[in-house]
């Protein structure tokens, strides 16, 4: 992963992932990320700046349990007797592309296994758009929905397939390289989205389709203070709260098409 650190940004528009990053006694600095150098690249003629290269570092062992539907670990451990009734999904303790652990993925899994258990169906579609390790859409797999996930990270991707195989579950969710802001998105029953504010501002606008043929859609990755213009977005384009979590600073909403106006 790479970020184009600008200090004194101006008239920037970018799809790109980006955030402000402040230090202690020091004025705060955008950054700006994408796996590939080639883009970051391009702002940097525009904008200055310089562009770093970032570590991921491995995570831990962990577990992690959403209620009654599903427990999430990282390794073989055996887990207790009452708790080996519950469908289990295993995510390898590799880079950081989503295991679970932050609060944003833990929101989305706690909506959508919720959604798959309050309103279960044959083979449900659930599509999840930046997939990372693949992790919601193969506990969508794991709960008996058919999974995709896309994701602009090659080597995203790669861990996806991995963890399919790890689990058994190639035959029920497939993963893609693919730019959800450009390509043609598939139907789908359920549609997960655990980005930045920026990119579901964008994102929003393409899912008029779903929200027609009546998808419900999950957006997680919101920082507190930019709830409001996600919701705001929603609203005028049709879109209606159904829940909203939040989990310190991060904030969670499921979204169902709005009931139009009868006319009078």
């Amino acid at each position: 992963m790479h970020a184009l650190e600008i200090r004194t940004p101006s008239n920037l528009q970018t799809h790109l992932p980006q955030a402000w990053i402040t230090k202690l006694g020091r004025n705060p600095v955008l950054q700006i990320y994408s796996p590939q150098q080639q883009p970051l690249r391009q702002l940097q003629k525009l904008h200055g700046g310089r562009i770093l290269k970032l570590a991921l570092r491995p995570s831990a062992p962990f577990y992690l349990r959403i209620g009654d539907r599903l427990v999430v670990t990282s390794d073989s451990r055996t887990l207790p007797v009452k708790e080996r009734a519950i469908p289990r999904l295993k995510i390898r303790a590799g880079p950081a592309f989503g295991t679970g652990e932050h609060a944003t993925t833990h929101l989305c899994l706690r909506y959508m296994t919720r959604f798959l258990v309050q309103t279960p169906r044959k083979n449900c579609a659930v599509l999840d758009l930046g997939c990372g390790s693949g992790i919601l859409a193969l506990a969508g797999a794991r709960l008996g929905s058919k999974g995709e996930g896309w994701d602009n990270d090659e080597s995203a991707v790669r861990e996806a397939d991995r963890n399919a195989k790890l689990n058994r579950l190639t035959k029920r969710a497939r993963f893609r390289r693919a730019d959800a802001l450009r390509s043609a998105l598939p139907p789908a029953d359920l549609i997960l989205a655990n980005l930045y504010d920026s990119l579901l501002l964008h994102l929003l606008p393409r899912l008029e389709k779903h929200r027609r043929s009546g998808s419900t859609v999950i957006l997680s990755g919101i920082l507190r203070g930019q709830e409001n213009a996600v919701l705001r977005t929603a609203r005028s384009l049709g879109w209606k709260l159904q829940r909203r979590g939040r989990q310190g600073r991060w904030f969670c909403f499921q979204l169902v098409a709005a009931e139009r106006k009868k006319s009078p």
